[in-house]
């Protein structure tokens, strides 16, 4: 638990961009007998960057360094799938992710109490349409462009009790954006039911650039399941108005995750 609410509010926000940044994107389906699949999996994150937003106290810059623990410690639900189809040439893939995270601080001054409740969710998803412009034995290489959208949910209650102050503040306030997504994935296989996938993806628009890398090893492990590992990176940064508008956020962070992931394939 955070001794503050500044402590808390440090570790909500990155926790949140970070859990959508490692939702499930599936790399491993570019093989033409593979029409459709549908997944999940598991990832450790970690984060590290600035966040900014405007307190009652006024605006504030916080760094931020997340580790896995952080983000397990203030999780209350999630979810997030990813899937493919494909007709051997054009490659549509798609994710779906939702998070919400949760915190309650009470701190004793003196006589008085000081409660704090934040709640933080954060939603969206994404959709890319892949072509081919090279395919040999030894890789295949699309060309990817899409659309990702992305929204940042905040509420949180502020409760102060004492023989001479008794007051509770609530704030909520919202954030959403839509970037474009142009990008390239290579295809490797390196045995037979093995292959090594990355893709690179620059995402522009609604946030001030949005740049992942993820690179994994894909096993077809049966004809209608399969099984990855990947490491992921990105760097995002978005910001709403300037610093001191009342409306102004703040997100600047490198985000990375290594995780596991299982398809169904029909």
């Amino acid at each position: 638990m955070k001794s503050n609410l500044q402590s808390t509010l440090k570790q909500f926000f990155p926790a949140a961009c970070l859990a959508m940044a490692a939702s499930f994107v599936p790399t491993s389906a570019a093989q033409a007998e593979w029409y459709s699949g549908i997944g999940t999996g598991l990832s450790a994150q970690r984060a590290k960057g600035t966040q900014g937003f405007n307190t009652v106290a006024g605006p504030i810059k916080a760094d931020v360094n997340l580790h896995p623990g952080d983000f397990k410690d203030l999780t209350k639900s999630a979810f997030g799938f990813g899937g493919y189809a494909t007709d051997g040439t054009w490659m549509i893939q798609y994710s779906l992710a939702y998070l919400e995270l949760e915190d309650e601080v009470t701190t004793p001054i003196g006589a008085t109490t000081v409660a704090t409740k934040v709640n933080f969710t954060i939603s969206g998803g994404e959709v890319t349409v892949g072509y081919p412009v090279h395919k040999s034995e030894s890789v295949a290489v699309s060309l990817d462009a899409g659309l990702r959208y992305t929204k940042h949910a905040f509420d949180s209650t502020l409760t102060i009790s004492g023989p001479v102050i008794n007051t509770q503040q609530n704030r909520k306030f919202s954030n959403s954006w839509t970037d474009v997504l142009v990008g390239a994935s290579f295809n490797v296989p390196v045995a037979p039911q093995w292959a090594w996938s990355t893709r690179v993806i620059a995402g522009f628009g609604g946030s001030d650039g949005t740049y992942t890398v993820q690179t994994g090893f894909n096993w077809r492990f049966h004809k209608s399941w399969s099984a990855g590992a990947a490491a992921k990176y990105t760097k995002v940064k978005f910001e709403n108005g300037h610093e001191g508008d009342s409306d102004w956020y703040l997100y600047d962070a490198e985000e990375s995750s290594i995780g596991l992931n299982v398809l169904y394939n029909w």
